[in-house]
């Protein structure tokens, strides 16, 4: 039973890296005439995302963790529905949504560099670290954001980091999984 769960983990993760890098190379590949389409193409995404998610709670157990991932399905269709109906100003605030994610995602790669794959003895784990430190500098710069004024030189941005975002995702993976082959 355990180990059917850590599988399912390990392949969602794998997914979602996935995900990430054909988003990131959709990103920087998408001319500036097709931003405002891409932008568009979020909104509906998140709405759909936030529709799955409240159907899973639906028919799911109703314990505490269940309602939380609720109350992040309602936020996340409040935020699709922005970013539907305001399409013209929503790129920045991407920008700022996109910065603060990157910046969780490399706090939680730091916890787990540190926490788990240096206490584990493992030898790359310092490769963690540094990767994790990188992705909350990067989420920095883009919260900022001083010097990309048009939504194309934003979206080219965001894609790289989406990649690089996948790459510290696909790392941390390797160094924390607790299972090692034989």
């Amino acid at each position: 039973m355990l180990f059917q769960e850590l599988g399912k983990l390990k392949r969602s993760s794998i997914m979602t890296s996935i995900i990430m890098m054909a988003v990131g190379i959709l990103m920087i590949m998408c001319p500036a005439q097709y931003v405002g389409a891409l932008v568009s193409t979020l909104g509906y995404g998140i709405l759909i995302l936030a529709f799955v998610m409240v159907l899973d709670f639906i028919s799911g157990k109703k314990v505490l963790m269940n309602y939380i991932y609720l109350t992040g399905a309602l936020i996340l269709a409040l935020l699709g529905s922005a970013i539907s109906v305001f399409e013209s100003n929503v790129v920045r605030v991407i920008g700022l949504l996109f910065g603060l994610v990157l910046i969780g995602d490399g706090a939680i790669g730091l916890v787990n560099g540190l926490m788990y794959a240096r206490r584990a003895g493992r030898q790359g784990w310092w490769v963690l670290v540094t990767l994790s430190a990188m992705l909350i500098l990067f989420g920095l710069i883009v919260l900022i954001n001083p010097w990309w004024n048009e939504p194309t030189a934003l979206f080219d941005v965001i894609g790289g980091m989406l990649l690089f975002s996948s790459v510290v995702s696909i790392v941390r993976l390797i160094l924390v999984w607790p299972i090692k082959s034989e």
